[in-house]
């Protein structure tokens, strides 16, 4: 039986989506794992380094949750500050901070990236292709790189981030998912966003007005609005019932 969904998540009406990226797409919990564990063995004669590099991406990564919280009209300071930020806690300089979330936190982790790649998330997208949907991703930093290295992004039309200069904000505001149905020319009333975190993701679809689909939970409809499913299978069963 397909997994419940939430009232005014209609199927049939849906004409784009919208997806989240880290956590989303892939399983984000191994990837920091092995990630550390890479880190670690390569700062082993270093350790002084190695303490300062998970300073710096430890920083990056707070600054980041700090900016989720910023007024309305504070937007560019999820695209200038994250790095300000990082520096004025650590005393690093920008330079430290910026290589080290370059290496770490965007090229070294691609492989295990690939290797997380949520399962029936390609037969999802190829459903979602084959029925003509319009799909985008919303994703806090560049997504080139890591929907590449999963082979989905020739899935995708528009791909947005925080750091667009159309956006300038972290979710759970909304500007990011609204940039994105604009990319896609679609109207919310046709629209769903998927991510994996209630808090953030389905907080900001409930701010644009688009229903949201938590993935990598149990099957169930939260009394908060959003549909929960257990991945992309059971996403796929929801839409496409064969």
């Amino acid at each position: 039986m397909p997994p419940p969904l939430a009232a005014g998540l209609d199927p049939t009406a849906v004409r784009a989506i919208v997806f989240d990226v880290d956590g989303t797409l892939y399983r984000q919990g191994g990837v920091r794992r092995g990630m550390l564990l890479r880190l670690l063995r390569a700062h082993a004669g270093r350790p002084a380094e190695g303490v300062r590099t998970l300073r710096a991406l430890r920083a990056y990564r707070r600054a980041q949750e700090h900016l989720r919280l910023a007024p309305e009209g504070d937007e560019a300071l999820a695209a200038d500050g994250q790095v300000r930020l990082a520096c004025e806690w650590t005393g690093l300089g920008p330079d430290v901070v910026g290589a080290s979330v370059e290496r770490w936190m965007e090229r070294e982790p691609l492989d295990l990236v690939a290797r997380a790649t949520r399962a029936g998330l390609a037969e999802f997208l190829e459903a979602c292709a084959a029925r003509g949907l319009r799909l985008g991703v919303l994703s806090d930093y560049a997504p080139g790189p890591k929907l590449a290295a999963m082979g989905v992004d020739r899935f995708f039309h528009v791909a947005v981030c925080a750091q667009d200069p159309d956006v300038r904000a972290f979710k759970p505001n909304p500007r990011g998912i609204e940039v994105a149905l604009a990319r896609l020319g679609v109207d919310r009333r046709h629209a769903i966003y998927v991510g994996d975190r209630p808090a953030v993701d389905a907080a900001a679809a409930r701010r644009a007005g688009v229903p949201c689909v938590i993935i990598g939970r149990r099957d169930a409809v939260h009394p908060g609005g959003w549909t929960e499913v257990s991945g992309y299978r059971a996403l796929r069963d929801a839409f496409f019932p064969a």
